[in-house]
């Protein structure tokens, strides 16, 4: 035989044999190892319960799953698991909420190691997905509203003051994690986009060395507070940074700018990231409601959105549908 340059090269018949048994071993065994593969399951697996199906259309599929995160939640809470059309092998969770406040006392919180703190989710006939808790002093309603049209889906908590007595200070916090979607995972920040001081600038850039955990860091509202300053928090350590968000949305580019997804609040108060490896989340954050009447009703409205395009096409999505729907410019408020 003779290879490109026209050398001749000879292969001993030992060597041929040789050759030939590897080959019948290769072979036997890819037909042994594709005889002894389970199938591929239909639904995607979890850990935790068996992922109960909410809701799907062309665009979301949505379930619900009761599991533990490891060091952040050692007992089982519910998550909400949206699969995107668009982005297939990347799996979105929410904890809708993971906090409600009453003042600083905490109403409830799905990390409570008394009770049940897992939530029964239902799908209203509207199509939206709906779940309900009666605490002491007060009703929350928080609901997810699928718009495929949009790309979309809109999230709200709403209040019902069902006391006799003035409530102030209620607020819930909602954590979008996407510990579970590869294709948005920015480890150091990089591709995590947010407005501060005026410039839409990725968080890697941001001192985080001044938060007790560099990964977690929060931008409060441009002007909601007197000064400027880091304040570090130890109970769960992180900072607010000198930084100030000047706008509701934070948003996470996929790799090579394909595709993004963000969260945002209507009269946000501030931006959050988490960045651990457990759970890789972002939070936009609503302004607490300061006072609720007797009989009174309140509701915290915000929205996550996906793009095939980048940051930018995502944000003018944001400002179409934003200004569509809620008839303002959230940005301004």
């Amino acid at each position: 035989m003779a290879d490109k340059s026209g050398c001749s090269w000879r292969i001993p018949w030992a060597g041929v044999f040789l050759l030939a048994g590897i080959g019948f071993l290769a072979k036997s065994a890819v037909s042994v190892c594709a005889e002894s593969l389970p199938a591929l399951p239909k639904e995607p697996r979890t850990i935790g319960s068996e992922p109960t199906l909410l809701y799907r259309d062309s665009v979301f599929t949505i379930r619900a799953v009761d599991r533990p995160y490891e060091a952040h939640r050692p007992r089982p809470v519910t998550t909400l698991t949206i699969q995107h059309r668009d982005f297939p092998g990347n799996r979105f969770s929410l904890w809708l909420p993971e906090t409600v406040y009453e003042g600083q006392r905490l109403a409830w919180y799905n990390w409570n190691s008394e009770g049940d703190i897992t939530q029964k989710w239902s799908l209203n006939a509207d199509g939206a997905m709906a779940w309900r808790i009666a605490l002491e002093r007060f009703e929350l309603t928080a609901t997810l509203t699928p718009d495929p049209q949009n790309n979309c889906l809109w999230i709200t908590r709403a209040f019902h003051n069902t006391s006799s007595e003035t409530l102030r200070g209620l607020d819930t916090q909602t954590c979008f994690h996407l510990v579970d979607a590869p294709q948005f995972i920015s480890i150091f920040g990089e591709r995590i986009w947010a407005k501060l001081d005026g410039r839409w600038r990725t968080t890697d850039l941001e001192d985080r060395q001044e938060s007790p955990d560099p990964r977690r860091a929060i931008f409060v509202r441009h002007g909601s507070r007197p000064e400027r300053a880091i304040i570090k928090y130890t109970d769960f350590p992180s900072a607010q940074l000198r930084e100030e968000a000047d706008h509701p949305l934070i948003i996470v580019e996929g790799f090579s700018r394909a595709g993004s997804v963000g969260i945002g609040q209507r009269n946000f108060k501030h931006l959050f990231n988490n960045n651990d490896p457990i759970l890789r989340c972002i939070h936009s954050e609503s302004r607490t409601i300061a006072e609720l009447a007797p009989g009174g009703r309140a509701v915290q409205e915000g929205v996550i959105l996906w793009d095939r395009g980048d940051r930018r096409s995502l944000l003018k999505r944001w400002e179409r549908i934003t200004k569509s729907c809620w008839g303002i410019d959230p940005a301004r408020q």
